[in-house]
């Protein structure tokens, strides 16, 4: 037998490769990574906020730990989920990678690739990909409940809104996704003042939150 190559496509199985620079929040992704999200190459850039909007909102919080752990520390990672692509398809991905760190001991960058377990993976019930896509349209996780807070309050747009939240969650030992459930949770029971004092509110409000 001949060397194994993996060249991306090995049995037809769609892989994209991806690098990650932690410091810009910029990525970059092969061609296969734009087909396993429905996407024809560079048909627009790849950010954080596109990649988290395809995963299935019941593993968005666990695909979203696993790379906020990598950006930690740099170990290697392998995490199971599903993404909904931009063709309403549901596909069973595993995603693999690792850290590299810096002169100062910080991750700042990782790589890895995604590997298209659809085909290999037992039949689900016909009704699967259809009680998914109700679950996409009904339901937005939290941590893009907390950027549309962060969003009004402050008048930005989405990127800046997760810089926001990456921001203070850095300045404490909470998960991005942790204080998103806590600041879901507390605006729900009671919601921030109206008007110019929403910016500060919402300030009052992570202040508190991180403590």
């Amino acid at each position: 037998m001949g060397e194994l190559s993996f060249d991306g496509r090995p049995n037809n199985t769609p892989v994209g490769y991806f690098s990650y620079f932690v410091e810009d929040d910029v990525w970059s992704w092969s061609d296969g990574m734009y087909e396993l999200h429905g996407y024809e190459p560079r048909a627009m850039p790849a950010t954080t906020d596109l990649m988290l909007k395809h995963k299935h909102p019941d593993d968005a919080l666990r695909a979203f730990e696993a790379l906020e752990a990598v950006t930690s520390d740099g170990l290697p990672f392998s995490c199971y989920h599903r993404i909904i692509s931009a063709d309403e398809e549901v596909r069973y991905v595993l995603s693999v990678g690792r850290g590299t760190l810096g002169p100062n001991g910080r991750v700042e960058s990782v790589t890895g690739y995604f590997v298209d377990l659809t085909g290999v993976r037992e039949r689900q019930g016909p009704s699967e990909g259809e009680n998914a896509l109700v679950r996409v349209a009904e339901a937005r996780s939290v941590v893009d409940q907390a950027k549309g807070i962060v969003m009004a309050a402050h008048g930005c747009d989405d990127v800046v809104a997760f810089a926001r939240l990456r921001e203070h969650a850095d300045k404490s030992d909470l998960k991005v996704g942790e204080l998103a459930q806590r600041l879901v949770d507390q605006v729900t029971t009671r919601p921030l003042t109206d008007g110019q004092d929403q910016r500060t509110s919402l300030d009052d409000l992570l202040g508190r939150l991180l403590r």
